[in-house]
């Protein structure tokens, strides 16, 4: 039986540990970016990029 040394459990810890840390940053990097504003779209009647927020298009004034 082969046993596995204790250089080995530390670099699986170690990579482990970087592997969650990794993981939980890359989770709060999305959970930021999906609070951070208001998705936009294209007017369709300007074709300019505005926000659906309030329902108006920010360039022409125009409902979307």
């Amino acid at each position: 039986m082969m046993g596995i040394s204790l250089i080995g459990l530390v670099v699986v810890a170690v990579a482990l540990i970087f592997g969650l840390a990794k993981g939980v940053s890359a989770m709060l990097g999305l959970f930021k970016s999906a609070q951070g504003g208001h998705a936009t779209l294209a007017c369709p009647h300007c074709d300019q990029q505005t926000s659906h927020a309030n329902g108006q298009c920010d360039a022409c004034g125009r409902e979307l």
